[in-house]
């Protein structure tokens, strides 16, 4: 069976698992009472931005 993909699925994996740690890293950051308003905001951003990657890699993972 051919799939239309460049990466193999435990790059995917690989990929996916380092986007989770680095959002529970960032959530750890959003709940410190010490990080600033706009520190927040930022790893807020980067958060919804991995999030979206992680949906597409999800997405990549079902047509497999």
């Amino acid at each position: 069976m051919f799939w239309n993909t460049t990466k193999p699925l435990d790059d995917l994996k690989e990929q996916e698992s380092e986007l989770q740690r680095q959002n529970e890293e960032d959530q750890a950051l959003i709940q410190d009472e010490n990080t600033s308003p706009s520190n927040r905001e930022a790893t807020e951003a980067w958060m919804a931005e991995r999030n979206e990657e992680l949906t597409r890699l999800r997405l990549q993972f079902g047509k497999r």
